[in-house]
């Protein structure tokens, strides 16, 4: 309703007129707003919770002594050296726990950029099929950390380089050792997974992948490059959300391995 003032004969009267007043914009900024806020809690998901825990590798007994540590070991083929084991042809190298077959010396003991430039890619897989699996973590481990072996540069005798063997733990080589992953399951209820591991060489660009058995050592010796992908190209990963640590297993067997007498050892997959 609307007040107006009409003057009739120079005097003031009040008339009350009843007119339409339509506003096209009214209500639109509130139910802006409104939106904005409703993408936003979409967004940020209030009802999941992503928060991210550490974690860590279960501890185990060698020799009666409780160890925590998370051994690798990582062995690449030289098909330079003759394998006493093996009557397959094609595999008549073997397999090394180095990198000179690999990298020259002095690109190792120098630090050069190609090799300090490689790495080892280790990704967690929900599935060990290739079919419908999703990565949902990836480890990286430098060439820089490991243990070292001997080896001559040049005129000198004995100098230390870095190996492809790996003691992670709380303390010294320690990235690669935690696992970050969701705290809660609420959102992803995954609590297995099914780890693969990959070598970039920083001299020819190029990934290679590692399998947990040698292929000499393979079920079908006489053909060792038509196998069970899912058998021979992962160990299993289980994390316990109840005391926020992991253990490995030799898949698909149930035996724990990552320890120091079991290592998690991972060997190149030679292409026919």
């Amino acid at each position: 309703m609307n007040k107006l003032e009409v003057i009739f004969n120079n005097t003031s009267k009040d008339l009350i007129i009843p007119l339409e007043s339509s506003w096209d914009f009214y209500g639109q900024q509130q139910g802006v707003e409104e939106y904005e806020t409703s993408v936003i809690e979409q967004i940020l998901n209030k009802d999941q919770d992503f928060e991210v825990s550490r974690f860590e590798h279960n501890s185990y007994y060698t020799n009666t002594k409780e160890e925590t540590s998370l051994n690798y070991e990582f062995w690449l083929y030289n098909p330079n050296l003759i394998n006493p084991n093996t009557t397959i042809p094609s595999l008549s190298g073997t397999w090394e726990n180095s990198y000179t077959s690999k990298f020259s010396n002095n690109e190792i003991y120098y630090q050069q950029e190609t090799f300090k430039k490689s790495f080892w890619k280790l990704d967690l897989y929900d599935s060990p099929s290739t079919l419908n699996q999703k990565n949902y973590i990836t480890i990286v481990l430098p060439t820089h950390q490991g243990l070292l072996q001997q080896i001559q540069v040049g005129f000198f005798q004995n100098v230390l380089i870095k190996k492809p063997k790996y003691v992670l733990d709380y303390l010294g080589d320690k990235e690669g050792f935690f696992i970050y992953w969701l705290k809660k399951r609420n959102y992803l209820d995954l609590s297995t997974f099914y780890m693969s591991a990959k070598f970039f060489n920083g001299v020819t660009g190029q990934f290679i992948r590692m399998m947990n058995k040698p292929q000499y050592q393979l079920t079908n010796t006489s053909n060792p490059f038509t196998f069970n992908q899912e058998e021979y190209f992962y160990y299993r990963v289980n994390l316990d959300y109840s005391t926020q640590k992991y253990e490995v297993f030799r898949y698909p067997d149930i035996i724990r391995v990552g320890s120091v007498l079991e290592p998690i050892k991972w060997y190149e997959y030679v292409n026919p």
